[in-house]
């Protein structure tokens, strides 16, 4: 009855120690909003060409419904940002909308000017073309 007892003990002691081994090997991934990207968005001094890259990989491990509700917070927060005079926080939100739509951010930045028009024929080329010139626009 003892040799039985200790096996189980050592079975039951191994278990634990996989456990845990399999715990600190896999920590759980923080699941990605859409209000982290935008909080990832602002603590960018000065959105480059690489951080356009590490913006757009975060927005592309976001789920649909987050990215929809990170296009709608952008917006918003352009907006409020433009009507409160805070040229900082209304860029913060035209850089990610310029990701997710270059045009759109665009359209919002120049008030549906020629700038919009040029755009759309960049994104059109490509992606980058696109947002790059979003970035060019919104930098002025």
């Amino acid at each position: 009855m003892n040799k039985i007892k200790s096996i189980v003990l050592i079975f039951a002691v191994l278990c634990i120690s996989i456990i845990q081994v399999k715990a600190t090997e896999n920590p759980v991934k923080e699941k990605k909003t859409a209000e982290s990207v935008l909080v990832l968005a602002d603590s960018f001094d000065e959105l480059t060409a690489e951080n356009a890259k590490i913006l757009k990989a975060e927005i592309k491990s976001l789920p649909v419904g987050e990215r929809i509700k990170l296009a709608k917070m952008s917006i918003k927060q352009a907006k409020e940002g433009e009507k409160t005079g805070e040229t900082v926080k209304a860029k913060a939100g035209l850089y990610v909308l310029a990701v997710i739509l270059p045009p759109l951010a665009v359209g919002i930045h120049t008030h549906w000017g020629m700038p919009t028009i040029w755009n759309v024929v960049w994104t059109l080329m490509g992606d980058l073309p696109g947002i790059i010139h979003a970035f060019i626009v919104l930098g002025r």
